[in-house]
């Protein structure tokens, strides 16, 4: 699946695409290489664009349900991954933070999970994590604070029943 959308960080285009063909395997290690080796901020900056954590990382390595890669001048800058039970990773690199990326990029994700009839995806984070809470409430996701700083958020993916 690919989505041409508009840049304005680059005025380049970005392409989402499925991201589990073999043959971006190697840009895919590549794009968590640079994630891992991002160096972590404290203060404001820590919590608009937060650095990745490892076991994101972890998570979006792994095989199973699928990944959508972000794609700008030929190098993916964004990748996603749902898994079997619906949940979403999603990490963005440093200098694509705050562009609306992540949020195009889990749009997508959503898309394709309907597609694939998964009836909700829940993305979990720390209730710290703006860049996160802007990407699920973009979505229009559900947010359910569970306590000792963490914060899921609920899209439901099933069709709504219009009522005459």
């Amino acid at each position: 699946m690919i989505d041409p959308m508009h840049d304005e960080h680059t005025s380049t285009e970005a392409l989402i695409v499925a991201a589990d063909h073999p043959s971006l395997a190697g840009d895919i290690d590549e794009f968590l290489t640079r994630l891992q080796l991002e160096q972590r901020f404290f203060g404001p900056t820590a919590n608009t664009r937060p650095k990745p954590s490892r076991p994101l990382i972890a998570a979006l390595r792994e095989r199973g349900g699928f990944r959508m890669a972000l794609f700008v001048d030929e190098r993916i800058v964004g990748l996603a991954r749902i898994d079997g039970a619906g949940e979403l990773f999603l990490a963005v690199a440093p200098e694509y933070r705050g562009d609306g990326l992540g949020t195009e990029l889990g749009r997508a994700m959503a898309t394709r999970a309907r597609q694939l009839h998964y009836t909700r995806i829940v993305m979990r984070t720390s209730r710290r994590t703006s860049a996160a809470r802007r990407v699920g409430e973009e979505l229009g996701c559900v947010v359910i604070d569970v306590g000792q700083g963490r914060t899921e958020f609920i899209l439901d993916l099933l069709p709504t029943e219009r009522i005459a």
